[in-house]
């Protein structure tokens, strides 16, 4: 099993929430990776690098991404995601936008707002 962790960033600094999608991400188990996509993705993809459990960050940069522009966001993800089999990302605006755009190609159920994984 691998997951996909979709960081949560302003470009400059990676959000706790990553963290906190990533302590998720282990309770459902298996290989975890983490997309930083946006501009200047090098120091935010490093620090990504460091949180426990990750197996390999991957990154993305083009002016799209860096201004959240859901459809671009939405596209590389769907690009992305036969190689995962689930996506995870932060319950933040930027995150609400793309996820709905992401299941819909990807012709699956989005489980929006999870507080716990049993």
């Amino acid at each position: 099993m691998a997951v996909l962790v979709i960081a949560d960033h302003d470009n400059a600094t990676l959000k706790d929430n990553t963290h906190k999608v990533v302590t998720a991400a282990q309770a459902i188990g298996g290989d975890i990776d983490i997309l930083v996509a946006g501009t200047n993705t090098a120091a935010i993809a490093a620090e990504a690098a460091k949180i426990a459990g990750v197996r390999k960050v991957l990154t993305a940069e083009s002016a799209e991404l860096g201004q959240g522009l859901a459809e671009s966001v939405a596209d590389l993800i769907v690009g992305l995601a036969g190689g995962y089999d689930a996506i995870l990302t932060p319950a933040t605006s930027q995150g609400k936008n793309f996820s709905p755009r992401v299941a819909a190609k990807l012709d699956v159920a989005q489980i929006s707002d999870v507080t716990e994984v049993v």
